[in-house]
């Protein structure tokens, strides 16, 4: 079974990889706002610093022998296959959940209260 620690890294790659995908398909809705360069930049730099996170997360679950091989959507469930040392596990998120959680790295990105897995509450900073 995959402890803690690897559990929580996998959280964290699987909504920081959701993360990376919304900021970029927000971007398409930048044209009507009036500064719309200033939020492009914006988001470059925080799609940068989330690419940089994601790539950590990933080279330590590699250093464990974890990778997540696939992910299967359906209209309420995405299943996520892991691969731990040559075995195969499946996380199951509720696609709400996984927005829920998405919102709540958006909101850390921003500098805002969020959730974390951790005590529930983090404050800005």
């Amino acid at each position: 079974m995959i402890d803690f620690q690897v559990e929580e890294l996998i959280h964290r790659q699987i909504i920081i990889n959701l993360t990376i995908r919304t900021l970029e398909r927000e971007r398409k809705h930048l044209d009507d706002l009036k500064m719309k360069n200033a939020f492009n930049l914006w988001i470059d730099k925080q799609v940068k610093e989330l690419q940089q996170l994601l790539r950590e997360i990933k080279s330590d679950l590699g250093k464990k022998g974890v990778k997540i091989q696939s992910e299967e959507i359906d209209g309420v469930f995405t299943v996520y296959t892991i691969l731990d040392k040559g075995k195969d596990y499946e996380r199951r998120y509720s696609n709400v959940a996984l927005r829920n959680w998405c919102e709540e790295e958006v909101k850390r990105v921003l500098g805002l209260e969020h959730r974390d897995t951790e005590d529930g509450m983090k404050s800005p900073g």
